[in-house]
């Protein structure tokens, strides 16, 4: 028997109120979720536009999102709150301000957002120096290069002992890296290339234990790399590419069996023999032009795998090695051109 017309109703009814429910418990819900900017942290995003030249930031506006962290990394104008607080309040734990075009200052205001874990000032028009207020602060991760920054890398920056993640490349900063950043004890990645950078690099830095990510180039270090990069066993990146040194590169290196990216190049000197690299089986990307090495080419590069890319072009080896589309062998040996085409381009890291 087919149901009576007013159970069908009576049916539909239960469903439209249970939904009503549903609706209203997730829009309460939400409402928790999203909650409200603590009002002193709304007054310094405020102050933090100010002194950036952040145009458009208002106390009438949605100043944050609700996000969990770590953003995508093509996240670039986004303020990023933790609204997990008791009592709804949201706490601002992310500032993502990429490529827009800011040309004031990198702001003191920051120290008033104590819950702040990242800083991504990256590719603008910042100048100045790094507000001593900054060493308050419990970031995680600071990234302001790619702007006008000048003067000295200041040693209060070794007191952000969360630090995980310090990029200040291509600004103008000059003069000795400071011993106060070996107080960085927590810090993963590291990267000063392209700056005027000068001097000797601290024995402090031997303090960096958990350093995965080390990137010098560009510089004016003066010196030899030195032999303390063993101390980094967890390093997989290590990138000194013109960066003022002499050689040889230290026979140390070999213990760091991590390595998977390693570009050393235009080192000063006289010569010297290729280091040994054998034992770093997992390198990809082997990037060893203009060092002036010389003797014979071990054989070991060529049985290593040949998806991965090596670039020996620019020395002064007294042997050749067997010709691959991922070996760049060009004006490689003394006196002489490497008689194969050069197909193999390395791809460079931002």
């Amino acid at each position: 028997m087919a149901p009576a017309l007013s159970d069908i109703l009576r049916i539909t009814s239960s469903l439209l109120v249970l939904m009503l429910l549903m609706f209203c418990m997730g829009a309460i819900n939400l409402e928790a979720q999203v909650g409200n900017l603590a009002p002193d942290e709304v007054e310094a995003l405020l102050e933090v536009a100010t002194q950036l030249g952040k145009r458009g930031w208002n106390r009438n506006m949605k100043l944050c999102n609700n996000t969990k962290l770590p953003l995508k990394p093509d996240a670039d104008n986004e303020v990023v709150c933790n609204c997990s607080f008791p009592g709804g309040t949201c706490h601002v734990v992310a500032i993502y301000l990429k490529r827009q075009d800011l040309n004031g200052s990198l702001p003191k205001a920051i120290e008033k957002l104590p819950h702040l874990k990242h800083l991504d000032l990256w590719a603008n028009y910042l100048s100045g120096n790094i507000p001593p207020e900054w060493a308050n602060t419990t970031l995680e991760l600071l990234s302001i290069g790619v702007n006008r920054l000048t003067g000295k890398i200041p040693g209060y920056l070794g007191r952000i002992t969360t630090l995980r993640s310090l990029n200040i490349q291509n600004n103008m900063f000059s003069g000795t890296v400071p011993p106060e950043l070996g107080g960085l004890v927590n810090l993963e990645n590291l990267t000063l290339s392209a700056n005027y950078l000068t001097g000797e690099l601290p024995q402090a830095l031997t303090n960096l234990n958990g350093l995965k990510e080390l990137r010098l180039s560009s510089n004016n270090f003066t010196g030899r790399i030195p032999d303390f990069i063993q101390r980094w066993k967890q390093l997989d990146t290590l990138e000194i590419q013109s960066g003022g040194f002499t050689g040889p590169i230290p026979s140390s290196i070999s213990v760091l069996t991590s390595l998977t990216d390693l570009k050393i190049s235009n080192l000063l000197g006289d010569g010297s023999d290729f280091p040994n690299l054998e034992s770093i089986a997992g390198i990809k990307y082997l990037y060893l032009t203009w060092n002036m090495f010389t003797g014979p080419i071990p054989d070991w590069i060529n049985e290593r795998d040949a998806r991965y890319g090596i670039d020996l072009s620019y020395n002064n080896f007294t042997s050749e090695a067997k010709y691959r589309e991922t070996l760049n062998l060009f004006k490689s040996t003394w006196g002489g051109n490497y008689s194969k085409p050069v197909e193999f381009l390395i791809v460079c890291s931002e």
